[in-house]
């Protein structure tokens, strides 16, 4: 049932990023001696895969602080991190938090948190949080932050003072009043035993050192009392890391060798290329298999849809109530009518939506899991299909959970159109806006939704069709908007649909119908349009391509020819009934006749016996 991280993930073993779950949450982030950074993102969460990269730079950027401020992340996205993401209430994504040295979690304490997402700025504020924690006993391998007074003059022995004999330089950086490259730098030398990095903003303490702040910032120091400066390309630290790298190089002095954690984690990065060799080639055929069959919606994608509803999204919120509470129980009841699951996986739905009901003052994320986790047991096996298919990505990251909720969306509002379950137009779209305002894993998504759902109007819809077009039209203005957008998949680029290949009735004119991949303005045929919806939608035209367990799922008419089932009603009847109804009619058969027969010769002139009376 569970959906394992690394199919969902945004960053791997390659990376210089820490990659957490709940297994190693606590062991990387609590009681230990060292800070950390960690994000907390949703895989599926463009905002996030917009600010991977950056994240990624950054970690590789800072990799030489690891030792004291190691750069981490946690998928939010994983069922498996439910709690942990719900613990620590997170309630945007990408979230970063900073966890100093001895952190423990308190109801007021979740870390600190950092609100830019410029790598930079970024860079900056921990520097200054790693500066400002109070060396103990526990923190003896950190580095000293303090900057220089005025008693270190250029006198060697004041300078190497308190350090121990390896230390054959010290590395004076100096720094502007309210910067922090100084702290930086230190940071990117810690792993280097032979050398230690000191920092000032005197100006007078630095001209000691031959620095005049303009044309050399660095200054090194050997246990001889030789002062050699040196000018760097840019007042940045990742510049003046390069230039104090240059000068060690030059005197064979090198960091100290990986640790044996990070050994593994590298050599763990490239093994079983077999194995990735196979899941690379069976992403290859499901997309061949899509491409070749652009309007197609799977029953997997539905599946999986309704499955990171119930398994991810809901349960990471740490309290349901009031208007959330309302939202949740709006789309459970749609979820419950309309639903594509199997019988187990209605029973579920019902069954869950009961017990929501039952708690309606107040309930839990944690409470709604662990309630789904009882049903499945009780139930067996609910899902058909744990992969995706028409929505499946060329790469990881790509396409995936959000393509499998509008499938969802829209398979729900064409339901409510065509079954006659309800009389409320707009209960499919009022319990769609409800959950992605409130659970939807996508902050900067939910938010654009809303927006385009009140400019849209989304509540002015008189009928159920309405409905369906108001929620086609909505979708394909999230294309137009993302249409070019990092996150888009290069193998399936966001356009307007349908394209004039899969329904060429529904574009109005031949030129919206070559636009159709475009930005442009369309004159659609909304006639066309909503048939073409219904069509798609229509449960016995959902493909099972991909469907792991097709015995789980109710048999369609196809199937049911295919199996000769609605013939074998007949064959397989008990023979004596068959005989006995076979002699019964035989016997009305004749009976039918005799009565026929003797009806007619009631009316036959009978001759007369007595041929001489009858002459007379």
């Amino acid at each position: 049932m569970k959906q394992e991280s690394q199919e969902l993930g945004l960053y791997n073993h390659t990376d210089k990023v820490r990659i957490l779950t709940n297994v190693n949450f606590k062991d990387e982030v609590l009681n230990r001696n060292h800070s950390i950074l960690v994000e907390f993102y949703n895989s599926y969460c463009g905002h996030c895969r917009k600010f991977a990269p950056t994240y990624k730079k950054l970690a590789a950027e800072l990799y030489d602080w690891r030792d004291i401020i190691p750069v981490a992340a946690i998928d939010c996205a994983a069922d498996e991190n439910n709690g942990i993401c719900r613990e620590y209430e997170v309630m945007a994504y990408p979230t970063l938090r900073y966890f100093g040295p001895g952190y423990t979690p308190s109801d007021s304490n979740y870390g600190s948190r950092i609100m830019t997402q410029d790598k930079e700025q970024i860079r900056s504020i921990l520097a200054e949080f790693v500066a400002a924690e109070n060396k103990t006993s526990n923190m003896s391998s950190w580095p000293d932050f303090k900057p220089l007074e005025a008693s270190h003059t250029s006198s060697t022995p004041a300078l190497f003072e308190g350090l121990d004999s390896l230390k054959k330089y010290v590395v004076v950086v100096y720094e502007r009043e309210n910067s922090t490259i100084g702290i930086e730098t230190i940071l990117h030398f810690v792993r280097y035993p032979n050398i230690v990095v000191k920092r000032t903003s005197n100006s007078e303490l630095a001209a000691k050192y031959q620095l005049d702040g303009t044309r050399y910032r660095i200054a090194t120091v050997n246990r001889d009392g030789t002062i050699v400066p040196y000018s760097s390309l840019h007042e940045t630290s990742l510049s003046y890391k390069e230039t104090i790298e240059s000068f060690l190089k030059s005197q064979h002095i090198t960091e100290k060798p990986p640790s044996k954690h990070e050994s593994d984690s590298t050599s763990s990065s490239s093994s079983s290329p077999h194995a990735l060799s196979s899941a690379e080639h069976e992403v290859a055929k499901i997309i061949e298999e899509v491409k070749r069959n652009k309007h197609m919606v799977y029953q997997a994608d539905l599946e999986m849809a309704v499955r990171g509803i119930l398994y991810n999204e809901i349960p990471k919120s740490s309290n349901i109530n009031g208007e959330k509470m309302t939202a949740l129980l709006r789309f459970l009841g749609v979820l419950e009518k309309y639903n594509p699951l199997s019988n187990s996986g209605r029973a579920l739905i019902k069954e869950l939506t009961s017990y929501a009901r039952k708690h309606s003052s107040e309930l839990s994320g944690g409470d709604f899991e662990q309630e789904l986790q009882r049903l499945e047991k009780q139930l067996g096996k609910i899902f058909s299909s744990h992969r995706y298919v028409g929505c499946q990505g060329s790469r990881t990251g790509l396409r995936g959970y959000t393509c499998s909720l509008w499938q969802l969306f829209h398979y729900m509002s064409v339901q409510a159109a065509t079954e006659d379950k309800s009389d409320d137009p707009l209960e499919v779209l009022q319990a769609i806006h409800g959950y992605v305002k409130h659970f939807f894993g996508c902050t900067e998504c939910s938010e654009h939704f809303q927006e385009m759902a009140k400019r849209r109007h989304i509540f002015n819809n008189p009928t159920k069709d309405d409905a369906v077009l108001w929620l086609w039209a909505a979708h394909n203005e999230v294309n137009q908007h993302l249409a070019g957008d990092d996150t888009e998949d290069p193998k399936f680029p966001k356009i307007q649909f349908p394209t004039a290949s899969s329904c060429p009735q529904c574009h109005k004119s031949k030129a919206s119908a070559a636009s159709s991949s475009s930005a442009t303005a369309h004159d659609w045929d909304n006639e066309h349009v909503l048939k073409f919806l219904k069509n798609i939608h229509n449960p016995e035209f959902v493909s099972r391509y991909g469907v792991e367990d097709h015995e789980l799922l109710t048999p369609t008419l196809d199937k049911l020819r295919q199996k000769r089932m609605i013939g074998n009603v007949f064959s397989d009847m008990d023979m004596g009934m068959g005989m006995l109804l076979y002699g019964f009619c035989i016997v009305m058969l004749v009976v039918a006749f005799k009565l026929f027969a003797v009806k007619k010769s009631g009316y036959r002139k009978k001759p007369y016996g007595h041929d001489l009376l009858g002459k007379v």
